[in-house]
Formats: C-alpha cells, structure tokens, sequence
C-alpha cells in the first residue's frame, strides 16, 4: 500500500466516523425529545402508567439495530407531535408567569413554569424572569441546583407591588 493510498483511506474512515457520530447524535437527540414529552405532557394525554413503563424499559434496553415490536409500539393517538415554537414578544414571559402565579406549588422549579405556562420559553429568557422575580421579591431562592438537582424557587407571602 502507497502512503498516497493510505491517507485517501484514512480519510475516509475518518468521514464515515463523523457521519456515524452524527447519526448517534441524532438518534440521542430523538430520544430525549420523546423523553422530555413524555415529562412535559399532562396525565390525561398519556396511555395508563404501564403501557409508558413498558414501552420506555423496552426501548431503553434495544441495540442500535433493533426496533419495538409492533405490540409493544405505544398507540399513536397518545404521542402528540411537538408544538410549533411559540412567537414570544419581550415582557410576554414575564406576563404569563404573573398571571399563572397562583398555579404554581409554593415550591416549584423550571419544569412547574414550564407546565404552567403549557409551552417551553428560551432557557435564556426563563431563567432571566425568574431572577427578575427574585429580585423584586415575588419568589426567592429556596435551593440552588448541584449536579442534576434544578433550582427550586419559593412562593414569597405576598408579591411585591411593581414600582414604575
């Protein structure tokens, strides 16, 4: 084998790689989404609390290569397709907090303002509310997140009057 030989092989290898990576990367990316509608949507929506472990100890414990088996594919009325992202003006956010306020658990973290408000903000935007409600002292820090733990955020008696 030529050195010229070689290097055209190795970068080929090297671009089938990246394709591969990607492709994992996609199915990863997949999975999560189907995870986290699962997490987000209400009760109501999802098939009986068997039927979604079952589905979900299957699909976690497949190869690659494998696929559910027909019967144990949930119903397909029970996966909703994701919402398209909604149009945010500024101050909307901050808005539908306010007015959901009441909704929440007098502890709650990002997933509660997530299910209160019935879609997903940019996480940007989300965690700027929030401290801006710490600051004008509607809620406060009750635990900062370590590790997988999120933040969590307390319910103040009464919320403090805005000041123009």
């Amino acid at each position: 084998m030529r050195h010229e030989e070689y290097e055209r092989r190795r970068r080929a290898l090297e671009a089938q790689f990246r394709e591969d990576l990607e492709l994992l990367r996609a199915g990863y990316q997949a999975k999560l989404r189907a995870l986290e509608m699962l997490w987000l949507a209400p009760p109501e929506a999802l098939p009986p609390a068997v039927a979604v472990s079952e589905t979900l100890r299957l699909s976690e414990t497949l190869a690659s290569s494998e696929t559910l088996p027909e019967t144990a594919q949930p119903p397909s009325e029970t996966v909703a397709p994701p919402a398209p992202p909604k149009e945010i003006r500024r101050g909307q956010v901050r808005e539908e907090i306010e007015a959901a306020f009441a909704e929440l658990p007098e502890e709650f973290d990002r997933r509660d303002v997530i299910r209160v408000l019935g879609y997903e903000p940019p996480r940007a935007t989300l965690f700027r509310v929030l401290e801006q409600l710490v600051v004008d002292k509607w809620i406060a820090v009750a635990w900062h997140s370590a590790g997988r733990s999120s933040t969590r955020y307390a319910k103040l008696s009464e919320p403090a009057e805005e000041t123009a």
